[in-house]
């Protein structure tokens, strides 16, 4: 916007509206660092580099940063040909769209203009027909947590999960040792969950040791999925454990992990609940087939022998499973109500 003026010569100016000034100029790089921190998204940042030179020097000092990874086309499905393979000889037929897997762009060249990490969320795509779902109204989250290897992984799956009309009089779940026994198909549709959850958490641990060794100053790392189905964590003690196990790993793993797009999974002992009904009275959801499992690697104690007598600490508001508000809610729910349960199952499983 324009207007004209007569200075004290008698002539006319063209005077400009405030509106054309830089204010971000005016802000201390302080406050630009702290609004640069609460955008988050990587591509967001990495758009606002080229603005000037200071937003560049700025954004690079940037120390938390969510990115979400595209999928990569036309790798071939390794993993997804050896898994079957092996879950052939536990279950008769495979389930539908099992053979699709996702790959992805590795995120440090997208991440290479950030120089102070700490705190980095990688979201991997949505991914139809994940390995172990057992379809629409079920149930399936999961959360690992990594050092060099697996530190435990907590698994919450139901065959259906629906909103029903709680009565008064239903019971939140009976305990009776013939009405809670596993069938076989049951167990191995759980086994599925299992090793499925373990291949997934194992294929995102591999992509972040690519990750950690190019950012020394990360201390907190999260894979989640674009279904939050799913995550990753690893803490500060864990990367440093990481970063030490990448520069003297042995390389025949390194060439095992490599040729299987994935870590490797230690031998593991597995403590699992198991309901046939569930009702959630405070949520108002009813899970049939519900299922909460705890794993361990061995060489971390015997499964059930934490301070607590039950690693209840694992469990903690919903065991940290991903969500939104209301899954959040059934989730810790349901866990409360499992770990209630005086029945459980122990396994172990061999390394893989």
């Amino acid at each position: 916007m324009k207007f004209s003026r007569e200075n004290h010569l008698g002539n006319n100016e063209i005077a400009t509206s405030d509106h054309r000034r830089d204010y971000f100029d005016q802000l201390p790089d302080p406050l630009l660092h702290l609004i640069f921190n609460k955008i988050l998204d990587a591509k967001t940042l990495v758009r606002c580099l080229p603005v000037s030179k200071r937003f560049n020097s700025l954004i690079s000092q940037t120390d938390a940063v969510f990115l979400p990874l595209p999928p990569q086309k036309n790798k071939p499905a390794k993993l997804v040909r050896s898994f079957f393979r092996f879950l052939h000889k536990i279950v008769s037929k495979k389930p539908r769209n099992a053979h699709r897997n996702v790959f992805y762009h590795s995120p440090c060249e997208v991440l290479k203009g950030f120089n102070e990490l700490k705190s980095l969320h990688l979201e991997l795509p949505r991914c139809k027909g994940e390995m172990g779902f057992a379809g629409k109204d079920s149930l399936l989250k999961w959360k690992a947590e990594f050092g060099s290897n697996l530190r435990n992984c907590v698994i919450l799956g139901a065959n259906s999960l629906k909103k029903e009309k709680i009565a008064k009089n239903d019971n939140l779940a009976k305990e009776n040792d013939n009405q809670n026994a596993l069938s076989d198909d049951e167990l191995k549709l759980r086994i599925v969950w299992m090793i499925s959850c373990l291949i997934a958490a194992s294929a995102r641990h591999y992509l972040l040791k690519r990750v950690v060794s190019d950012f020394p100053t990360l201390t907190n790392v999260v894979v989640s999925d674009g279904d939050r189905r799913g995550k990753v964590l690893i803490g500060g003690e864990e990367l440093a454990e990481l970063r030490s196990e990448s520069v003297s790993g042995d390389s025949s793993d390194v060439a095992l992990e490599s040729s299987l797009e994935r870590s490797l999974i230690p031998d593991l002992g597995m403590k699992m609940w198991y309901v046939p009904r569930m009702v959630l009275p405070t949520c108002g959801w009813v899970l049939e087939g519900a299922t909460l499992v705890v794993i361990k690697p061995l060489d971390r104690g015997v499964i059930g022998k934490g301070s607590d007598g039950c690693d209840c600490d694992l469990l903690v508001g919903g065991g940290g499973l991903d969500g939104d508000e209301e899954e959040r809610e059934i989730l810790d729910e349901a866990v409360r109500q499992m770990v209630k349960m005086k029945k459980t199952y122990v396994m172990e499983m061999t390394s893989f």
